[in-house]
C-alpha cells in the first residue's frame, strides 16, 4: 500500500477531514493527499515540524516521556498530529466540527501501516 492511499483512507474515514500528510521532520512533505484540493499539507509541513521537534525536546528536557501526539487548534481548523517513528509524523486536518476521536484511531491506524512502508 502507498503512502496516497493510506492517507486518503484517513481522512475518508473522518467527518470532517480535509487533509493528511506525510511530512519528515525536516518539513518536507513526503506524501498528502486533500478533499478538492481545500488544504496545501506542503505550506503547514514545515512550520509544523518545528513545532513537533520542541515538543519532543520539551518532553525530553521534563523527562515526561516520547511526544507521540500534538493537536493545535485555530479559529478554522484542528490540526492532529502524530509521530511515525523516529523521523516522521501524520498530520489531519479537520473543520472545526470534524470528529476529533474518530481522527484519532484513523491516524493510530495509519501509522502501523505508514511504519511498514518505510
Amino acid at each position: 500500500m502507498d503512502f496516497k492511499a493510506v492517507l486518503r483512507e484517513s481522512i475518508t474515514n473522518v467527518d470532517g477531514a480535509v487533509g493528511a500528510g506525510l511530512i519528515g521532520l525536516d518539513g518536507i512533505v513526503i506524501d498528502q493527499v486533500s478533499n478538492k484540493g481545500e488544504f496545501d499539507m506542503a505550506v503547514a509541513g514545515a512550520e509544523y515540524a518545528t513545532i513537533i521537534k520542541s515538543a519532543r525536546r520539551a518532553s525530553e528536557e521534563f523527562g515526561i516521556g516520547v511526544t507521540n501526539e500534538v493537536m493545535i487548534s485555530t479559529e478554522k481548523t484542528t490540526m492532529l498530529m502524530m509521530t511515525v517513528g523516529k523521523d516522521y509524523f501524520v498530520a489531519l486536518a479537520m473543520n472545526l466540527d470534524g470528529n476529533l476521536g474518530r481522527g484519532r484511531l484513523e491516524l493510530k491506524k495509519a501509522i502501523s501501516k505508514l511504519e511498514k512502508e518505510l
